[in-house]
């Protein structure tokens, strides 16, 4: 299966979204083409495709104004995963759609790493954990696979590279600014089962799955989640058709 397949049939055409943190590999098949979010202008010395400044968990839309959220290859990097799906919910009008793609750790650098629990997903919402976060770096640099993760690093000189890497990102969090690794690792079942016990929370369900997706990088596991809402939601979405989606204190990147 390919994303224009899976686009077509749970987007359509005519529908107005967002895509957060496409880089340089926007997610194909979107027509008109979503408003792109990220949290930086540059990174990795390339200009990353983005109309606004924004976060996963913090988007530039007024409430119930969207008809889809699509991430790829995003909610791992994030440190707290549920504060982002909560802010998805918030964006979406009923019946909108979220579409999340994540790496599955079993054919990435993360095959080593042990699965994120869902109980820890939901205990970081419950603290409140953000980016400037030092919880995951050791089990990232020691867990990664080195061979691929950098693979001009000779391996005789991989201890003192994650030693090296250790300093800095320690560092950077006890000077209290943000990290850019995958917090969390996940496979089918941990993110299914994370949207399922969430549901009580935030009326959604997830209306379908994929493996080994998209077939031309098959290393990824999509979930489908239609989000329904209250009552209560439907009738403020209902009142506030017809307003801009993007909010008046939105941060546009310059052209």
């Amino acid at each position: 299966m390919t994303h224009e397949e899976k686009v077509a049939r749970w987007i359509g055409p005519r529908k107005i979204g967002v895509e957060i943190g496409a880089f340089k590999s926007p997610v194909p098949g979107l027509d008109p083409k979503p408003i792109y979010v990220d949290r930086f202008r540059d990174y990795a010395g390339e200009r990353c495709l983005a109309d606004y400044y924004g976060d996963a968990t913090e988007l530039p839309f007024r409430d119930h104004a969207l008809d889809y959220v699509i991430t790829s290859h995003v909610l791992e990097h994030v440190a707290n995963p549920v504060m982002a799906l909560a802010e998805w919910y918030r964006v979406l009008r009923p019946g909108g759609i979220i579409y999340c793609l994540v790496p599955d750790r079993r054919y990435t650098w993360d095959h080593g790493r042990a699965l994120t629990p869902v109980a820890h997903l939901l205990d970081d919402f419950t603290r409140g954990t953000t980016v400037v976060d030092g919880t995951h770096i050791d089990d990232f640099v020691d867990g990664v696979d080195w061979s691929t993760y950098s693979p001009a690093t000779p391996a005789a000189d991989v201890p003192a590279k994650k030693v090296e890497l250790k300093k800095i990102y320690h560092g950077a969090v006890n000077s209290g600014n943000e990290i850019n690794i995958h917090f969390h690792v996940f496979e089918p079942s941990n993110l299914v089962e994370l949207f399922e016990q969430l549901r009580p929370r935030f009326p959604w369900q997830v209306v379908d799955q994929a493996e080994r997706f998209p077939a031309n990088n098959p290393i990824g596991v999509l979930a489908v989640v239609r989000v329904e809402k209250t009552w209560r939601e439907r009738a403020a979405a209902w009142l506030a058709q017809g307003q801009p989606a993007v909010l008046p204190t939105a941060k546009p990147f310059d052209p």
